[in-house]
């Protein structure tokens, strides 16, 4: 087998990936723009536990915008007798209905009347509709768990609607362009309860069902249908006492979970408050709740007023949880009620617009865990890992824009679940927030949140909100706009190079850019570039990150002056721009000697040491760069002592790691490795010993992860004696006496170093743990060991809902992949069950598609690239997604 580069990993995978880049928007998947929305009236009533299926009654006050004879909204999935649609003038006379049709391609219903509509005409469109509640994790579902006091199955019924799935569960305009008020009431068994949208008002008796009831909700403001949800359960209610007495604030799960409440009914109303002082806008509603559910597809969503979330992402015991499992539940929380200001009292028009609603979720996201939790860098942290992440994905030819085009429905899904739409995104406001300060960026977001209250916007309205403010406060150029800026970030592909070319006898320094890719195309792609903001520093002030001017097409190519006797300079202050920064080999080697200088390497600050890192390995890695001057640089890793430089290292090395494995050469890799992390695993090779801090306990795992995957025999001894002495306790399930931060880290290692006894201890402790994110880090860890028996055992499970939920999974193949020999188990395990996932799977989004991306991650070779390629050509029948994916 011929090797072939290594980044050919990521080429594989994201050509694997289900975006869409050459798609054009296109109006024939949308609404005609005939009608909106002004009111729904919603009335459902739910069978649980003997018939499972809902039915009910969607009234839809509308207004004629363009005369027709005909209106189109969305149904799919449902049963709709067309002799009960009714068409009413103003409510009061019926109006003939001459024909009611559907376009299944399309998900239309078309509801054709005997007159022609007139602008500015009101209607109220009435249908009564059936459907089944699925367990298929979309639209109006089903759910259960087993009861541990009874030993019985308990039945719910939650929605799921982003983006499509409102369609689903009752007729509706379908795009988050057409808010309307909703007034809804659910009907359901007695000894249930029902949750929505907004405050529960009231319940009477069902008239034509003495065992149902009926709850009444308040009427909500205008809102997209993707953000409408409901549930029926008989889950419990944990209430907040909130600081802010007009609004209730509850956490909702089932009842053996209560006690693992505490941390997000604390931190809810904190984070509410600081939204509300951030956007300078009251929360609109009366009440905010979040929900755990047992079958959840998604880690979290922002339906408006009733947050739903995996149990994992919510819930936790605060005396066994890690503290990075704390920061993420904190951010998840925080980030879901971002989007209650940033989605739902401001929603986008279409879902191009999808990046800058979760974008500006994550970036508020991380902000606000810095700002409830100002000990934790947070903020740094994410946004290094969100640099990694994008750097790499971003660097290749099929990446795609991140405002992305989209053209049909089944677009939507890939992108929604691409990790540059949430990582892109958070970084460039990040970089807006810097080279406008945070004053004006705060008033302009406001003056946005503001203007378009209740309505839709898109990323040029909050550009045009952004300039007026920057204009205004003089932290703009008045001939420049963020428009102007931003669009050659967000509406290219990929992110720049800024190459930077000293001439030392001259005394000058000449910068230009090009878009980077990691894979080198046969012409320079001069066709792309960016308005960069230029700060940089030669002094060792790296706090100065206002831009002191801006490189773009028309001046690129820029030289300056810049005195001879600088040892080095420096640019992209604290890694605020997205972007690499390539020298000449003499500056390299002037910043190596400063790095390696135990008394010198602190003076260039540690996002700048970050960025060092990441830019010296990629352009070694395409042969821009020696790799010997790479290696020079990390030399001076014996000195650092930050987490952040360190997991840039590591992270950048696993490229190489991953490119190497299954090969002899991995042995000689593996050694380096182990010298480079001595002296640093020797600081935490004593794994009972407390660390203190975020980024330090970070920091030890990391470390202890490494040393033991790169077989450091003190690491795997050390791990094999703790693990086992867990075994040997008395109550292992009541008394784990693995360090707390390092738990997730020995359960990797001991199954993968240990045998079948330790792989069985640990699948007991998952199957009897009653703490979310605990079954999650060991469901991650039995994926890991080196028993081709268990892990094909392990795969068959996943695919059988009684042993391993659905939403898990995905996460045993994933885990699998990652692990030398699971990724040919796993391998042959999707070639031969591609049916059976794809059924386990139907219609739930793209979950084959990241199988798929999984295994082709860790691909290298010319014969894996052509084997997945001619399995694809096969594949495509299974789902759309394939027809763009082996194009």
């Amino acid at each position: 087998m011929k090797f072939v580069g290594f980044k050919l990993i990521f080429i594989i995978a994201l050509s694997l990936m289900g975006s869409v880049v050459n798609s054009e928007e296109t109006s024939d998947f949308k609404l005609p723009t005939n009608f909106k929305p002004i009111s729904y009236e919603l009335n459902v009533t739910t069978y649980l536990e003997d018939k499972f299926v809902f039915e009910g009654v969607v009234g839809i006050r509308m207004t004629c915008v363009e005369a027709t004879d005909t209106i189109v909204l969305h149904s799919t999935s449902l049963n709709i007798d067309t002799k009960s649609v009714v068409l009413a003038n103003g409510g009061e006379n019926v109006i003939p209905v001459s024909s009611v049709s559907f376009d299944p391609d399309k998900e239309f219903m078309h509801v054709k009347s005997t007159v022609n509509f007139k602008p500015c005409d009101e209607f109220v469109l009435t249908i009564s509709f059936t459907g089944n509640l699925t367990d298929d994790l979309v639209g109006y579902y089903r759910s259960s768990y087993v009861d541990k006091e009874s030993n019985q199955t308990r039945w719910l019924a939650i929605t799921y609607f982003e983006p499509l799935g409102a369609r689903r569960a009752f007729p509706c305009l379908d795009e988050p362009v057409y808010k309307a008020i909703f007034k809804i009431r659910l009907s359901h068994k007695k000894g249930l309860t029902s949750i929505s949208n907004m405050k529960f008002m009231n319940q009477i008796n069902c008239p034509s069902n003495s065992d149902y009831v009926v709850d009444e909700f308040e009427e909500s403001p205008p809102m997209s249908t993707y953000l409408v949800v409901y549930m029926v359960s008989d889950f419990v209610y944990t209430e907040a006492n909130s600081e802010n007495d007009q609004v209730n604030y509850r956490i909702i799960c089932k009842k053996d979970l209560a006690n693992q409440t505490e941390f997000a009914i604390n931190l809810g109303p904190k984070a509410l408050k600081y939204h509300e002082e951030y956007f300078d806008e009251k929360f609109p509603l009366h009440k905010q709740d979040m929900a755990a559910i047992p079958d959840f597809s998604s880690r979290s969503m922002e339906n408006w007023g009733l947050a739903t979330f995996q149990e994992s992402g919510l819930l936790m015991d605060l005396d066994v949880t890690v503290i990075d499992d704390v920061y993420e539940i904190a951010h998840l929380i925080i980030h879901e009620l971002a989007h209650q200001w940033f989605g739902g009292i401001v929603t986008m028009k279409w879902w191009t617009g999808l990046w800058l609603n979760e974008g500006f979720a994550e970036y508020a996201g991380f902000r606000g865990v810095d700002f409830l939790f100002p000990e934790s860098k947070y903020f740094q942290v994410e946004n290094v890992k969100n640099f990694l992440l994008v750097l790499d994905q971003d660097s290749l030819q099929s990446a795609h824009p991140l405002a992305v085009a989209i053209g049909k429905p089944d677009e939507i899904a890939p992108i929604s679940a691409d990790p540059i739409t949430f990582a892109k995104g958070p970084i460039l406001l990040h970089m807006i927030n810097t080279f406008l300060g945070e004053n004006t960026f705060k008033q302009g977001v406001r003056n946005y949140i503001h203007k378009y209250k209740f309505s839709n916007a898109e990323q040029d309205d909050l550009w045009c909100s952004l300039t007026e403010e920057a204009h205004r406060q003089g932290t703009l150029d008045k001939n420049l706009t963020v428009k102007q800026i931003m669009d050659t970030w967000t509406l290219q592909t990929g992110y720049p190079v800024l190459n930077v070319i000293r001439d030392y006898s001259a005394g000058t320094v000449t910068l230009s850019q090009e878009r980077y890719l990691s894979i080198k195309s046969n012409g320079t792609d001069n066709k792309t570039c960016w308005w960069i903001p230029i700060t940089m520093t030669t002094s060792g002030d790296f706090n100065q990150t206002n831009p002191t001017f801006w490189l773009n097409c028309e001046n690129n190519n820029l030289t300056t002056p810049l005195a001879k006797d600088n040892e080095w300079v420096i640019y992209n202050m604290q890694m605020t721009v997205l972007s690499r920064v390539f020298y000449d080999t003499r500056n390299w080697m002037g910043i190596i000697c400063t790095l390696n200088d135990p008394t010198k390497y602190e003076t260039i600050p540690t996002l700048n040491r970050v960025q060092l890192i990441l830019d010296s390995l990629s352009f070694s890695q395409v042969g821009d760069l020696d790799y010997e001057i790479t290696f020079q640089l990390l030399k001076y890793l014996k000195n650092e002592k930050e987490y952040t430089p360190w997991f840039a290292a590591l992270s950048g090395l696993v490229m190489i790691d991953d490119l190497l494995k299954r090969t002899p050469n991995h042995a000689v890799f593996q050694k380096n490795m182990r010298d480079m992390l001595s002296c640093m695993y020797s600081k935490f090779r004593n794994m009972d010993e407390k660390v203190n801090g975020y980024e330090n306990i970070q920091l030890q795992s990391l470390v202890i992860s490494r040393a033991c995957q790169y077989k450091t025999k003190d690491c795997i001894q050390r791990v094999l004696d703790l693990f086992r002495k867990w075994m040997k306790s008395s109550d292992p399930d009541n008394n784990n006496i693995l360090p707390k931060e390092l738990k997730e880290t020995i359960c990797i290692q001991a199954v993968q170093y240990g045998g079948e006894e330790e792989w069985n201890f640990l699948f007991e402790r998952y199957q009897r743990s009653n703490l979310p994110i605990e079954k999650y880090y060991m469901i991650f860890a039995l994926g890991y060991t080196s028993i081709e028996s268990l892990l094909l055992r392990y795969l068959n499970w996943s695919l059988d809902e009684s042993i391993i939920p659905r939403e898990d999974a995905p996460l045993v193949f994933y885990s699998e992949t990652f692990n030398e020999v699971g990724f040919l188990v796993a391998k042959e395990f999707l070639y031969c069950k591609i049916a059976d996932i794809y059924e386990y799977y139907q219609r739930q989004g793209d979950s084959l598609g990241g199988y798929v991306n999984n295994i082709a991650s860790q691909m290298k070779t010319k014969e894996e690239l052509e084997e997945v390629t001619v399995r694809g050509n096969v594949w495509n029948r299974y789902e759309s997604w394939f027809d763009y994916t082996f194009s």
